[in-house]
């Protein structure tokens, strides 16, 4: 960047000629001329240059510059004066602490918020009683180092120090987007549409431009990308309300926050498992029991984002909402700048029954997530919130007495009270009490409420006859009347039924030598030898098969251990060998140093006879 200022612009061109041929003689005779005036210390500011023809000034204190500003100069700005036919004068000046040039002759002069041009004009004014017709032209050379503030919504809001660059052959200042990457990127609660930019101006209020990088990523506009200067400060509003189709374009944007970084959160209310996490951009695998999470990277080559940290990945990794969750209701408390709260009202009934994509928000650091108590549970939207992606993969219940198969049980988070005991292999026929269960919740303050259910299978999905269940849900099968007498029967008679048996072993005694040892060991010993002896084997073999599963062990981590001790004396060995050609490698640099003294010493003997 370099302008020029003449100080005669009538003359004709016989007359420059003339002028040009004649000025270092003047200009090397200073002292002929009579002595400059002393300058005021109060020097009278001048006013901004007019507008360059054709150039367009923005209206008011706002918005964005159809054309670049000149450049402003400053202290540590190094440029070059020429002053046409004193080349003595010519040549590269610093811009002092206290924005002034100490040129020859006429010592300081102010530029400090001048441009080239204004510079330029300065120069010449101070020059004309001492030059004819001064010609100067000022170049930029180096431009000094940018301080430039960034605030607002951004992740690394504060002052930074840029160096312009130089390429080919000129000064490159960096731009507003730039900018935002050098401070890791506007957060998901910037407001893209209104980014300021405030510059100031000498003599002047500062210029306030905004900027909309919304519409360079819809319209690729890059009038947007203004060019930064020194003293600028950029500020990201918040947006006032939260444009989820936004946030997801612009979240792949290099100039947005990185989604990669893991974030934490808070969740709680109606999950499995409430309290703070961290959620990173990961994928989320999810089998029949439980949650994995597995990391991967951004695919940035393609332009897609796999793994955005939203709402219904943090509800996924709390454990899933459960069966009284309000999911129309959905609430994301923000902590903007300024210290002020934003709600976001979130409703993932329409992400399920419309495919509004929008409702799955991004979540950002320090977000909390609350998931409400639904005050009327709808039962038909049960099974479909229940085969949700942010649903719980499998509830754990318990089905105790007489069914099938007892025990505890993994199923859906959907399953009615009749398919769970369909699952459990239904009522045992002969044992159940078939027309009444009981059922057992764990409530949320601690307590336990027991609750007796009709059972009739031809009932759909009710909370009277065939409610949803519960994690940690308990379901008691009880015995029929018939089933409860014989077993107190028995439980009777099986003391009589045991001396009955004594003494019809003892009555056997003269049956047999075979049948007294029979008795015998029925009566002292537990009897049936061969079922122990069975057992003792069985238990044997398991003791050998674990004895070998340790041995077979054992066997590896020695094989391991000798395999890095081969490995460590290997290496040893390779050091030990580049030792040795390291020593050679000396051993013949000697040598040709040697050989060098040798063949030098001759021709020194020859030219010194």
């Amino acid at each position: 960047m370099k302008h020029t200022v003449k100080g005669a612009t009538s003359l004709s061109l016989s007359a420059l000629v003339l002028l040009s041929s004649s000025l270092p003689t003047i200009a090397q005779l200073p002292a002929l001329r009579p002595r400059p005036p002393i300058p005021n210390p109060n020097p009278v500011r001048l006013p901004p240059p007019p507008p360059l023809p054709g150039a367009r000034v923005p209206l008011g204190n706002s918005g964005l510059p159809t054309q670049e500003s000149p450049y402003v100069l400053g202290s540590g700005d190094r440029i070059a004066l020429d002053i046409f036919g004193v080349p003595e004068f010519s040549k590269e000046y610093q811009v002092l602490v206290d924005g002034t040039l100490n040129l020859p002759i006429i010592r300081s002069v102010s530029i400090q918020g001048l441009t080239l041009q204004q510079a330029a004009s300065a120069i010449t004014r101070r020059y004309e009683p001492f030059i004819n017709v001064p010609v100067v032209t000022v170049t930029l050379m180096v431009a000094r180092p940018l301080n430039i503030g960034i605030a607002g919504e951004i992740t690394r809001p504060g002052s930074y120090k840029i160096n312009p660059s130089r390429e080919g052959g000129g000064v490159k200042f960096p731009t507003l987007m730039e900018m935002l990457q050098l401070a890791k990127g506007v957060t998901s609660a910037g407001d893209m549409r209104a980014v300021q930019i405030r510059r100031p101006r000498r003599g002047g209020p500062e210029q306030v431009i905004t900027v909309n990088l919304q519409e360079f990523l819809d319209t690729g506009n890059l009038q947007q990308d203004v060019t930064i200067r020194d003293g600028d400060t950029i500020y990201i509003p918040t947006a006032s309300a939260l444009n989820t189709q936004e946030v997801r374009q612009r979240a792949s944007a290099n100039f947005s926050a990185d989604i990669t970084k893991p974030i934490g959160v808070v969740i709680v209310g109606e999950v499995s498992r409430p309290g703070p996490y961290t959620i990173s951009a990961a994928d989320l695998r999810s089998t029949n029991q439980q949650t994995e999470l597995g990391f991967v990277s951004i695919e940035q080559q393609q332009g897609a984002v796999v793994g955005l940290p939203t709402i219904t990945r943090a509800l996924k990794i709390a454990g899933g909402i459960t069966t009284e969750a309000d999911i129309r209701r959905v609430q994301i408390r923000r902590q903007i700048r300024g210290g002020n709260e934003q709600t976001i009202m979130v409703n993932l009934w329409d992400l399920l029954q419309k495919g509004d994509a929008t409702q799955d928000v991004l979540l950002q650091e320090g977000d909390s997530v609350i998931i409400p108590t639904a005050a009327n549970v709808d039962l038909t939207e049960i099974s479909q919130i229940g085969s949700s992606s942010f649903s719980p993969n499998a509830i754990s219940i318990n089905i105790v007495g007489e069914v099938v198969r007892p025990g505890a049980l993994l199923v859906k988070p959907s399953t009615s009270l009749h398919q769970a005991l369909l699952t459990a292999g239904s009522f045992n026929q002969l044992r159940a009490k078939k027309d009444k269960v009981e059922l057992l919740r764990l409530n949320a303050n601690g307590t336990v409420s027991r609750r007796t259910i009709d059972v009739d299978f031809a009932q759909g999905l009710n909370p009277n006859n065939n409610p949803t269940l519960r994690n940690n849900d308990v379901i008691l099968v009880a015995r029929s009347g018939y089933t409860r007498v014989a077993d107190n029967v028995n439980s009777f008679l099986q003391p009589f039924t045991g001396v009955a048996g004594v003494i019809n072993s003892v009555s056997g005694v003269l049956s047999g030598f075979q049948t007294t040892i029979n008795t015998f060991q029925n009566l002292f010993l537990g009897g049936d030898f061969d079922r122990r002896n069975q057992l003792r084997q069985i238990r044997e073999q398991r003791q050998d098969r674990e004895q070998q599963r340790e041995d077979r062990q054992l066997e590896r981590e020695i094989q391991r251990e000798d395999r890095l001790q081969q490995a460590e004396d290997r290496r040893l060995q390779l050091e030990d060998r580049q030792r040795q050609i390291d020593l050679q490698n000396q051993q013949l640099q000697i040598q040709q140093q040697q050989l060098l003294l040798q063949n030098q010493q001759p021709q020194e003997t020859q030219s010194n006879p």
